[in-house]
């Protein structure tokens, strides 16, 4: 008994700090996003609605059960589901990061598919981001469509909304999310100064088997959905633009 409850002491402290990191690189505004982690049988340790992730305390995070209900005091986020989403799905999965990566969101906002790799060390990080159709946030449809992509893919984009990543733990949650953003950042970069060229499907497959992982295979939703919309033709570069400094706001305008 004694160990679980310092075991959930140490994952209350672990959420805060990650919440707050998230914070201060950028990958969220204050009020954005949400944390949360298994705590063992149908228990989750969740982040509360409406707080500020750079000043979350432990006593301010709430355990909820499988089902939503909480358990004790307090009121969790409203994106909930899509973390309990992907505990129903994925025995293995023991947290859960919601964010707003602000390169990454905008890539993908200016019609980027971001399962088309550019730097190989994503393949070793997680594999390939998908990206699902759009939801409305906070409804029962992200749940319902985010639970069918957490159960083949690792990262997954919610268009104009932000993403999600899972892993067998808080760390690896989040090194997903930052390997995300990294990469999108160099996209990013590499568009502002030429035409990139992604690496080629025959390199990614050798990619996949030199880290030892699988591509997502028959029954698994796609990386990119089918009605996708096709932002990279003609004055794409200009949509771009508007789309990252409409993702980085103020901070990012000259």
């Amino acid at each position: 008994m004694r160990r679980q409850r310092i075991s959930e002491e140490r994952q209350r402290e672990a959420i805060c700090a990650t919440a707050r990191t998230i914070w201060e690189r950028g990958l969220g505004a204050a009020g954005d996003g949400n944390l949360s982690v298994r705590l063992g049988g149908d228990l989750v340790l969740t982040t509360p609605s409406a707080s500020h992730k750079g000043k979350l305390q432990p006593q301010d995070l709430v355990v909820v059960d499988l089902d939503g209900r909480v358990r004790g005091a307090g009121r969790p986020s409203s994106e909930l589901v899509l973390h309990l989403a992907a505990y129903r799905g994925r025995p293995d999965v023991g947290a859960v990061i919601h964010a707003h990566p602000p390169h990454a969101v905008a890539l993908q906002m200016a019609g980027v598919p971001l399962s088309e790799l550019y730097v190989s060390e994503l393949i070793f990080a997680f594999g390939q981001p998908a990206t699902a159709p759009y939801t409305t946030p906070t409804t029962t449809d992200v749940g319902r469509v985010l639970g069918a992509y957490l159960r083949c893919h690792d990262v997954v984009l919610m268009p104009r909304h932000g993403s999600v990543s899972v892993g067998p733990d808080l760390d690896t949650a989040f090194l997903r999310l930052d390997a995300l953003e990294h990469s999108a950042r160099i996209a990013l970069l590499a568009r502002s100064v030429g035409q990139p060229t992604p690496i080629p499907q025959d390199e990614i497959r050798n990619l996949y088997q030199v880290a030892g992982k699988t591509p997502v295979g028959a029954g698994c939703p796609p990386y990119e959905p089918e009605d996708r919309a096709t932002a990279a033709t003609e004055g794409s570069d200009e949509a771009l633009i508007a789309a990252v400094l409409q993702a980085l706001g103020p901070r990012g305008r000259p």
